[in-house]
């Protein structure tokens, strides 16, 4: 900036600090004179101004100095002066509309809640719903970039340059349309734009010269230059809505009669720049010329002696420089690990939770057909054994299935507040704990648990097996060892870096830790991979373990932390607590009093075998099933039909899915009750779909007692 357009700047915010004396006033008591002649007018025009006598302008609240809205409200700017005087001139009164930005002026202009804006420019989008009158003045575009940039000062030069342009202003709209290949950055305004320009974020921003000249000195940036584009012109003009045309015409007629002082007055009254070159003074120019050989003569005596100084900071500063790098690197290259990590546990969970849903609906009969068998067998039929060791090795492969699930993440959303010390006590006292005893004689279980720790939310059966999987993990690493379990209450009050990244918090802690000869470091980073084992498959598992204990944890919105040496290794998992009350569960009802009273359920499954199954186990509860194998076939047959329950599958193919069909049976039977099922986790759909009014999800395979517990419950529910 050269000295004269400094000093002008400097004048011009010297004049911002003084006492604000209002343009409007000024206009008010020379204007007094100023009204139009109702000759200049048609009739239809002067009947138009009669009938509305208030018309609603909303200005940019935040562009000056074309018009802003001040912290008290008031409405000021070039564009508010030239209103004033319209107001003069037509005898009318413009009523000021404060909305947030220029994005919610557009809006309301289209949307007709508006008659005016008080200065745009007009570009093919807003032609569309409003009409100009002639500009009441015109600033050119500029291009602003920092000084220390060589490009070509021309928009049509700025492709491949990251431009920022604010939001629905002419310059987005002109660039966009112009030169579509110049990336645009869209800012929420005229500061941001500027910072982010100064800052080196992105290489350049057009603006108008005055709001751009206003903003500079208002942030106080320095490392900023402005070049002209005269390619594009800011002509600012009164726009109004298209549907008014009457207003528009009476506006132009009004701006026509507007003399070349009145708009020079109010020119000058806002951009304060001007064109007198500045020269020094010869006592300024002394000054100055005998400053530069003081400090000249200064810098040379002390140039010696600062020297090794100098060298020495610098040395200092490079070493730092140097250690700060490598440890920025190592954080680096932990972080993209970390990441890597995430990102392959996700794709192995999105395999995992497919192969899930399809070994559920093929589970769903082997569990299922049993439990029907089994009500109509007596006890002492040959048959009733294989029966029930069909239903178990069902059971179990489900549970195997499970297990993949919870590796799909959003398998333990079923939560209840519990305390964490009760599960474990309770896990101690299971036949799977147990069974482990036997299998490991040798190993010595240590328990010590903190007597006041808090309580989680949690899903119960995650959580034992979890602690169930740890425990194997480390038996079988030790062998004839102890195994310790503990649990404690901790506050981080900033992050703690380890296996996870631990972010500050209260956590209740479950550290499970083994005397065994530890896990090598090449291993560490993959034990949380499905199938990553290096031991014995059978007695040691499915190999999906670790990889149940990691997504686990992360279902929990938990972090592990694992630490290993020759001395054994310790898993520490972090729960964050709950201040509610712990959950009570109930006891499962009966079969017997799951019987229903031949309510008309619909059954809504692809599966042609589920379909049967559930058939038949309805049948059996005393209900009346009708099916459907797909949400359009259910959707017809409930146009002739009035069911008293849904039971919808919520993944199908083709066609809609259960979330889909619901939200259409709700248009044709409003308050249609129904249940979801699922052979995959508790998804987004189904949590939509319990929005809309669904009741309980149930995972498949389900038997006989869980799908009665669960209709009843929803028939019985309001």
């Amino acid at each position: 900036m050269s000295k004269g357009k400094a000093l002008a700047f400097f004048i011009f915010l010297f004049t911002l600090q003084c006492p604000f004396i209002s343009p409007l006033a000024g206009l008010a008591q020379a204007g007094q004179n100023k009204l139009l002649p109702q000759s200049m007018f048609t009739e239809e025009e002067i009947a138009w101004l009669n009938k509305h006598p208030v018309i609603r302008v909303a200005p940019d609240p935040d562009f000056p100095p074309v018009e802003f809205i001040d912290k008290e409200g008031g409405y000021h700017g070039i564009a508010a002066d030239f209103i004033a005087l319209m107001e003069q001139k037509l005898a009318i009164r413009f009523d000021i509309i404060h909305l947030k930005n220029w994005d919610e002026v557009i809006k309301q202009g289209k949307e007709r809640n508006i008659d005016m804006f008080g200065a745009a420019v007009p570009t093919l989008e807003r032609l569309q719903y409003m009409k100009f009158t002639q500009p009441f003045i015109e600033f050119p575009a500029v291009i602003i970039v920092r000084d220390s940039t060589d490009i070509s000062p021309k928009i049509k030069n700025l492709e491949g340059l990251r431009v920022a342009v604010v939001s629905n202003y002419a310059a987005h709209d002109f660039i966009r349309q112009t030169y579509p290949d110049v990336p645009l950055e869209i800012m929420p305004d005229i500061s941001s734009g500027l910072q982010q320009v100064s800052f080196g974020k992105v290489d350049a921003m057009v603006l108008n010269l005055a709001s751009a000249s206003y903003y500079i000195g208002q942030e106080g940036i320095t490392n900023l230059k402005i070049f002209k584009d005269t390619s594009f012109v800011y002509d600012l003009s009164f726009a109004t809505r298209s549907d008014w045309p009457l207003l528009n015409s009476i506006l132009k007629k009004a701006v026509a009669t507007i003399s070349t002082q009145e708009s020079k007055e109010i020119r000058d009254r806002w951009i304060y720049l001007k064109k007198d070159s500045w020269r020094p003074s010869p006592q300024l120019i002394f000054f100055v010329a005998t400053l530069i050989i003081i400090v000249v003569f200064i810098t040379i005596i002390m140039w010696n002696r600062s020297l090794q100084q100098q060298v020495n900071e610098r040395t200092a500063a490079l070493k730092k420089e140097l250690a700060d790098r490598a440890t920025a690197e190592k954080e680096k290259e932990l972080l993209q690990q970390k990441m890597h990590r995430s990102r392959k546990m996700a794709a192995l969970g999105l395999l995992a939770g497919g192969v899930a849903h399809d070994l559920n609906n093929i589970l769903a009969g082997v569990i299922g057909y049993p439990d029907l068998i089994l009500l109509d067998l007596p006890k002492e039929s040959p048959l009733h054994a294989p029966l029930l060791s069909i239903r178990e090795s069902g059971e179990r492969a489900a549970a195997v299935v499970a297990d993949l699930l919870t590796i799909a993440r959003g398998a333990a959303s079923d939560k209840n507040v519990l305390n964490l010390n009760t599960l474990i006590e309770d896990y101690l006292q299971s036949p799977e704990h147990k069974n482990l005893l036997q299998l490991y004689p040798g190993i010595v279980i240590n328990p010590s648990l903190a007597t006041n720790v808090l309580n989680i939310s949690c899903s119960e059966s995650h959580i034992r097996k979890t602690l169930m999987n740890l425990l194997i993990n480390g038996a079988e690493a030790t062998q004839d060892g102890t195994l310790t379990i503990s649990t404690a209450n901790r506050a981080l009050d900033k992050p703690l870096a380890g296996y996870d990244t631990i972010i500050k918090g209260e956590y209740v802690v479950l550290t499970v830790s083994d005397t065994g000869s530890g896990i090598p470091p090449e291993d560490l980073e993959h034990i949380f991979e499905p199938f990553y084992s290096k031991k014995k498959m059978g007695r040691s598992g499915t190999g999906l373990g670790l990889a149940v204990v990691w997504n686990s944890v992360q279902d929990h919105q938990g972090y592990i932390n694992v630490t290993s040496s020759e001395k054994g290794t310790n898993f520490e998992l972090y729960f964050p607590i709950s201040r509610e009350k712990a959950y009570s569960p109930q006891d499962s009802p009966a079969l017997a009093t799951l019987q229903g009273n031949g309510e008309k359920i619909l059954i809504v499954d692809d599966e042609e075998n589920i379909r049967s199954m559930a058939s038949h186990m309805l049948n059996a509860l005393g209900y009346s099933p009708s099916v459907a194998s797909s949400g359009e076939e259910a959707l017809a047959y409930l146009q002739g039909n009035q069911v008293d329950l849904l039971l919808l599958d919520m993944i199908m193919d083709p066609g809609m899915n259960g979330r889909e069909t619901y939200e259409k049976a709700l248009d044709l039977r409003p308050g249609q009750k129904a249940l979801v099922t699922s052979g995959f986790s508790e998804s987004n759909e189904v949590k939509r779909a319990q929005e809309l009014g669904a009741g309980r999800y149930i995972r498949k395979p389900y038997t006989i007692e869980k799908i009665g517990e669960a209709i009843q419950g929803e028939l019985n529910r309001p």
